[in-house]
């Protein structure tokens, strides 16, 4: 029964932020579910404010940012959210050879837990548009 608590838990941790905190600016969310000790591998800073930051960021780089959750997978201790973007960023994460932004769209998030806290946050694009954002021309 705990494990199915513990999946639920993960599960509305990663929901939350993806559909309320990036989706609808909600970053007061943050402490609720972000240990103070969390790890954000994207700032390299730890805790809620790491989180905010992050966050903050991203929807401040792209005005009026609609996010859409693909699908989400959760453990007790871990929950996988693949999501997209649209908007039009401020500023790409770079430029290809030829000029063209690169900013993929198709993002996995991946959040470790404990007791029902996020600890570790990763980001992971998609292979496939970074790939084809580079090769445009």
């Amino acid at each position: 029964m705990g494990d199915v608590m513990g999946a639920e838990r993960s599960a509305e941790v990663i929901r939350t932020y993806l559909g309320e905190v990036l989706a609808k600016r909600r970053f007061e969310l943050i402490p609720d579910f972000v240990d103070d000790e969390m790890l954000d591998h994207a700032t390299g800073m730890r805790g809620p404010e790491a989180l905010h930051a992050h966050a903050s960021g991203f929807c401040e780089n792209i005005p009026g940012v609609e996010i859409e959750i693909e699908d989400i997978f959760a453990t007790e201790d871990a929950a996988f959210g693949i999501w997209n973007w649209t908007g039009e960023p401020v500023q790409s994460m770079g430029t290809s050879s030829s000029g063209n932004p690169v900013f993929p769209r198709r993002v996995l998030s991946v959040f470790r837990l404990r007791d029902g806290m996020l600890i570790d946050y990763e980001a992971f694009v998609d292979a496939g548009q970074l790939r084809a954002q580079i090769a445009a021309t």
